[in-house]
């Protein structure tokens, strides 16, 4: 004879049936957010540098404090490392935005970027784009830059071996690719750059882990900043800088790429064009690019602070003397690699 069921196991089933729904409630969002990272654009195996929930946030520009466009905010956040020699891309979100790029760069893979020959991007629109000019911005020497406002700015530039997909590219300032060029040194985006590049010129059996970042308010389609973690092998280079997505006396609306102008510059104070609105210098480089020993040559100036390896660099604009040195002569005089051909 079957005992009656009691109120005790009744109670004691229920109280299962609930933890089992509640415990499949919770496996059923987590798969759900895990498929959602994997498919918006997280960069994979990029690690805990990029991922959605420790996505970096951006601070306002400070004129006074950052001039050159980048801040050093402190030690890299290093996550998994792709193999040598390689970049690992995130996919574009929703919005076609870049949502990063991670590099463990090599001295070899350096210098295959730095040969490849740059290609054509005029028909790739990163996120944003569509309202570029011609414009004026004050620099922090008192002279004014005259050319576009906006470039495709690469998240991992051509010479670390970042290709030119849409995918490494954002909608960004042209002071905050190369930033003020303050007393002769590199900013925003060129300073990153430089620190991984110098590096693998004295450390050439080293790597470099060069993480970047677009840091994006909400669903606007343009970057307000660029976080850039760089950790050489050594750990003698290990910073996390953001780089600022801006321009002095301008206003961009972050959700289209429309701007308007607050401080018009003087326009009598121009000091260089940009390499996508003006011809290249046709002064001649003194010399041969062909080396006795072997030793790669490039390009410098009378008075410039970079060495180039492209005779068409729009860096070489407005030299007047131009030559071909081997880079240890080039080093020897303290230039650093150009910013916008690689050196």
């Amino acid at each position: 004879m079957r005992r009656p069921i009691t109120f005790k196991q009744v109670a004691k089933t229920l109280v299962a049936v609930l933890l089992t729904l509640a415990i499949g409630f919770v496996i059923g969002v987590l798969a759900i957010r895990l498929y959602v990272a994997s498919n918006v654009g997280e960069p994979t195996g990029a690690g805990e540098a990029t991922s959605a929930s420790t996505r970096p946030a951006y601070s306002a520009w400070d004129e006074d404090e950052s001039p050159n466009y980048y801040r050093v905010v402190g030690k890299a956040h290093v996550g998994t490392k792709p193999p040598k020699g390689t970049v690992v891309y995130g996919k574009l979100d929703a919005l076609g935005r870049a949502t990063g790029a991670v590099a463990l760069v090599t001295y070899d893979s350096m210098e295959e970027g730095r040969a490849r020959s740059r290609e054509d991007t005029s028909d790739l629109y990163p996120s944003g784009w569509g309202h570029n000019e011609e414009v004026d911005i004050a620099l922090p020497d008192g002279t004014v830059y005259h050319g576009f406002l906006f470039n495709r700015s690469h998240l991992v530039a051509k010479s670390l071996g970042g290709d030119d997909g849409l995918h490494n590219l954002i909608c960004a300032t042209r002071t905050q690719n190369v930033g003020a060029n303050l007393d002769g040194y590199d900013g925003g985006m060129a300073y990153c750059e430089s620190l991984a590049r110098l590096w693998l010129m004295r450390h050439k059996d080293g790597t470099v882990y060069y993480a970047a970042m677009p840091a994006y308010e909400g669903d606007e389609l343009v970057a307000r900043s660029v976080i850039v973690d760089i950790r050489s092998s050594d750990g003698s280079v290990d910073s996390r800088i953001e780089v600022y997505n801006t321009a002095k006396g301008f206003e961009i609306d972050y959700a289209t790429g429309a701007f308007s102008i607050t401080e018009p510059a003087a326009p009598e104070l121009r000091k260089q064009a940009s390499p996508e609105a003006s011809s290249v210098s046709e002064v001649v480089p003194e010399g041969t690019p062909e080396s006795e020993n072997g030793e790669r040559k490039v390009i410098v100036t009378g008075s410039g602070e970079a060495y180039h390896h492209d005779e068409n660099c729009g860096g070489l604009e407005n030299a007047r003397s131009m030559e071909w040195v081997t880079v240890s002569e080039a080093e020897g005089m303290g230039r650093h690699p150009c910013s916008i051909c690689g050196g």
